[in-house]
């Protein structure tokens, strides 16, 4: 009878032995995949520096249209006051 008792504890330690196996590979994958998705985060083609590289050129590109159309009005001004200085024939 000893030695049903001992194989059914051999066998119980064996099966928690690979369900702790089992356990740690799962943990140690999700670590792993979580790490990936944290670089690809910070570090990838969608993460938070490009997004924030991209607000920098958009606050860029919004100055420099403003102070192109600051200019295009200026000079359509001049423009129209050079036109209103020409005489009727040379308009045409």
């Amino acid at each position: 009878m000893s030695h049903i008792t001992d194989e059914i504890v051999e066998d119980r330690v064996t099966n928690k032995s690979d369900q702790s196996l089992v356990q740690n590979l799962l943990i140690v994958l999700s670590v792993i995949v979580a790490a990936i998705f944290i670089g690809e985060t910070l570090f990838g083609k969608n993460s938070l520096e490009v997004y924030r590289s991209l607000q920098k050129d958009k606050k860029h590109f919004e100055e420099k249209i403003n102070k192109i159309q600051y200019e295009n009005a200026a000079l359509q001004k001049e423009y129209f006051e050079l036109k209103s200085l020409l005489p009727k024939e040379e308009e045409e």
